[in-house]
């Protein structure tokens, strides 16, 4: 009878060393997705061509246009920088030059893709514009929430 005793013993260290090794691999597995890419609250840079880019640079826009008191509309002439970062949706921190076109805020509706940028002279003008624009999917809404301007 004393020989039966050892084996539940030892079946008990073989199955603690087991559950070891699980809770070390299951670290290790948890550790390398963490580091392998960014998760929701991280900001990451992304293509200044991605369709998401384009629209939230065309809203900052758009929120220019109501917010200057110049007679002609604005438009992106250029994105110098793009990175999102995923809360709630997708928030949008963009670098846009925004250049003065020839089509005047008195006529409406206006389709800025078919507004002409000013000819360089007394009219043209560039602004350098930081736009911060949410977007809700899943709502079909994109808003700016934040954006500032300067010559």
């Amino acid at each position: 009878m004393a020989a039966c005793r050892p084996l539940p013993l030892l079946s008990l260290l073989l199955l603690l060393l087991l559950l070891d090794d699980v809770a070390a691999a299951r670290d290790e597995v948890s550790a390398r997705s963490y580091v392998d890419g960014p998760g929701p609250g991280h900001y990451y840079n992304t293509s200044k061509n991605d369709t998401g880019v384009v629209k939230a640079a065309l809203t900052g826009t758009y929120t220019f246009n109501n917010e200057s008191n110049d007679a002609f509309y604005f438009k992106a002439s250029a994105i110098d920088a793009a990175k999102r970062q995923v809360v709630k949706g997708i928030r949008y921190i963009l670098e846009v030059e925004v250049t003065r076109t020839v089509c005047r805020k008195m006529e409406k509706p206006i389709d800025l893709a078919s507004c002409d940028f000013q000819p360089n002279g007394v009219l043209y003008q560039t602004f350098f514009c930081h736009f911060e624009v949410w977007s809700i999917p899943w709502m079909k809404q994109m808003k700016t929430t934040d954006f500032f301007c300067k010559p």
